[in-house]
């Protein structure tokens, strides 16, 4: 399991803009927490530097107290292994079957391929897809296409498991299937962050939600009301 800090993080590009501004918040091992907000308040730009894809511009990311932002590339390698990341567009390789496409960060490892066989299937079956494996991506639906994104993002069972939008695209009825499938990895002890401008959605799941504004918390908590940001400064 992971604990995850961010301690006054700032993340500012180069054409001035800031994505984030002097954000704390603290997760809990094994917590389950919503991500929402405007588009452009934040929500990717966090995710992204917890998978060290960028680097904040001030601040620390603290990862079972390891500032991750400061990590060597062969620590920086051996974290990400215990990353998982489910995207808006899964990017699913459609010249690949369903088993290859969830086997791929397995191999790319080096894992053993009897040891691929037994967790991909097993990954495949946590998301109802085991009967699917031989497919091609462009023969299923597009909430089985996310559900195959999914099982990719945990075959390596990782410690932290990030979801950018992963309902996007969804109707309402499959938006809650994809949820529960996360609340279910959740149950086993990984720390799920989703983000998500769904509002009804996350509302209903009665887990913490942590709101952005221009970068910045307004709202932190479950059913928590919105901080008034303009009287407090």
């Amino acid at each position: 399991m992971a604990q995850i800090e961010f301690h006054h993080v700032s993340k500012r590009f180069d054409n001035g803009q800031e994505a984030l501004a002097d954000l704390t918040a603290e997760f809990a091992e094994g917590s389950m927490t919503f991500l929402t907000g405007h588009s452009g308040a934040g929500k990717s730009t966090f995710l992204k530097l917890l998978l060290c894809l960028d680097l904040p511009s001030r601040g620390q990311i603290l990862v079972n107290g390891i500032n991750v932002t400061q990590m060597s590339a062969q620590r920086l390698a051996s974290y990400r292994q215990h990353l998982g990341a489910v995207f808006q567009d899964h990017h699913l390789l459609g010249h690949r079957s369903v088993y290859d496409n969830v086997a791929l960060p397995l191999r790319i490892s080096g894992m053993r391929e009897k040891e691929v066989a037994r967790r991909v299937r097993a990954a495949l079956s946590r998301v109802s897809l085991l009967e699917k494996e031989k497919q091609f991506p462009r023969y299923l639906s597009t909430g089985e296409q996310q559900r195959v994104g999914i099982a990719r993002a945990v075959v390596s069972r990782p410690k932290i498991l990030l979801a950018d939008e992963p309902t996007g695209n969804l109707d309402p009825e499959l938006s809650r299937d994809i949820m529960k499938l996360f609340e279910q990895f959740n149950q086993v002890g990984t720390t799920v962050i989703v983000a998500s401008h769904d509002r009804d959605l996350i509302e209903s799941m009665g887990r913490r939600i942590i709101e952005l504004d221009k970068g910045a918390i307004i709202r932190d908590g479950l059913n928590a009301p919105v901080l008034n940001t303009e009287a407090a400064a």
